[in-house]
């Protein structure tokens, strides 16, 4: 009942759109080969041999994807915490999750450090705020570390005659309204004008902090941030834009900044492309377990009874 082939007949025998399903008379009636039973046994023994090693390898390589996440949060946050000179002066940094910084990093509130901007939605009513070629970010397309497009796109009279604005490009776009909060915070860095809407937040840096090193800081210190930030009482997950502006961050000089950016990029780059192997691997090793089951249950394979 695994197989491609019966799997395609239920498929093919199910009814309905938003929820098709196969009723007990056209299920009962999908035909199936049927082995003797000494077979049968001789089928499912080797298919047991088989695909376990299969599983365990499949298990050992989705082990490595969870490390490989587990090893980029913290090289962000080694980074963004204790810079790249190990030899480095340190001192008390007077955050208590943070523990020690370097001696010439600062400490201050974010919102000495960036200007906040929300956004809003055009009235789905008028066709015409929804046919323009400004894109508008919401959640859905926080992806991505960069934002280039999106989804939606608004019209310069939807701009003109809504709660949303324009948004330049080198802000950090910051989710503040998603489920995803539970466990993360999207962020993205936008490289050409945007707009965004009301679940969302823009920090504009000022001129002692660059877009790219906040966006790295807010991703790899997100597990205490989500601690900081998160609104307590509400049915859907936000963040509080006072307990966000009273955070204090730490800031190092802008060429360490703009080194710690420069080393993060290719340190993730040799990360993500291992991550893109991984997961190439798992979904040949799970192509094959199918066409193996497939191949077997249909007599494709000689099997000693």
């Amino acid at each position: 009942m695994r197989s491609p082939k019966f799997l395609a007949e239920v498929e093919m025998l199910s009814v309905g759109v938003s929820y098709p399903a196969i009723n007990v008379f056209d299920l009962g009636n999908i035909l199936i080969s049927l082995p003797s039973f000494k077979e049968q046994q001789a089928i499912s023994n080797f298919l047991d041999c088989e695909t376990s090693q299969l599983d365990k390898l499949i298990a050992a390589k989705e082990r490595l994807l969870v490390l490989l996440v587990e090893k980029r949060r913290a090289l962000i946050t080694q980074a963004v915490t204790r810079g790249l000179d190990p030899d480095v002066e340190m001192r008390v940094s007077g955050i208590e999750w943070l523990g020690e910084v370097p001696a010439h990093w600062q400490v201050r509130k974010l919102k000495y450090l960036v200007s906040f901007y929300g956004g809003g939605t055009p009235s789905k009513e008028n066709e015409q705020y929804w046919q323009g070629n400004i894109p508008w970010v919401s959640p859905k397309d926080m992806k991505s570390r960069f934002i280039i497009d999106t989804e939606d796109h608004i019209s310069e009279e939807a701009l003109a005659y809504s709660s949303t604005r324009l948004i330049k490009e080198n802000a950090v776009l910051v989710v503040v309204r998603s489920g995803i909060l539970r466990h993360s915070i999207p962020t993205a860095v936008n490289i050409v004008p945007v707009t965004i809407n009301q679940d969302m937040k823009a920090f504009i840096p000022y001129s002692t902090l660059t877009s790219l090193y906040l966006n790295y800081a807010i991703e790899g210190l997100q597990d205490f941030l989500l601690a900081e930030w998160r609104k307590e009482g509400t049915t859907v997950e936000s963040l509080e834009q006072e307990y966000i502006s009273n955070t204090k961050l730490i800031v190092p000089p802008i060429f360490e900044q703009e080194n710690i950016v420069s080393f993060l990029d290719k340190e993730l780059e040799k990360l993500d492309a291992l991550k893109a192997a991984t997961e190439r691997t798992i979904s040949l090793l799970k192509e094959r377990r199918t066409l193996l089951i497939a191949a077997a249950v249909a007599g494709q394979i000689a099997i000693e009874e």
